[in-house]
């Protein structure tokens, strides 16, 4: 609303970033972790995202989901169906999803050659 006091501010131009075709990878420890998640039930997926925050700017976010609300590209990844939200699909093309073994237990890594940079714990990138 504008009262006619103040001088007007431009309007704020919002651009989306442009979708791709994602194209992504995963190692073979990866695979064999999701075989172990998934079972012989493959009726759910992996959900590939992410989110504002961490260090860096962006954290990943992995989901194994029934169904989303999203709209998501759908990879076919070694026998998994993997979602990718179109609205990120900029920040994860040509990923390669890997799991890692830690001294305090393991967990997944996102290598992702669109990173400019990172934090030391990986979950995070700018």
């Amino acid at each position: 609303m504008d009262c006619g006091t103040c001088e007007s501010a431009s309007p704020v131009v919002v651009n989306a970033p442009k979708e791709v075709d994602v194209s992504l990878t995963m190692t073979t420890k990866a695979v064999e972790m999701l075989s172990d998640a998934f079972g012989d039930d493959r009726s759910h997926a992996l959900l590939v995202g992410v989110l504002s925050g961490g260090c860096s700017g962006y954290m990943y976010d992995l989901q194994i989901v029934e169904s989303t609300e999203t709209p998501c590209q759908e990879l076919d990844i070694d026998g998994f169906k993997v979602l990718v939200p179109r609205a990120s699909s900029h920040l994860l093309d040509g990923i390669e999803i890997d799991y890692v073994d830690r001294l305090m237990g393991g967990g997944f890594k996102i290598n992702n050659p669109n990173a400019s940079a990172s934090c030391g714990c990986g979950e995070s990138f700018s």
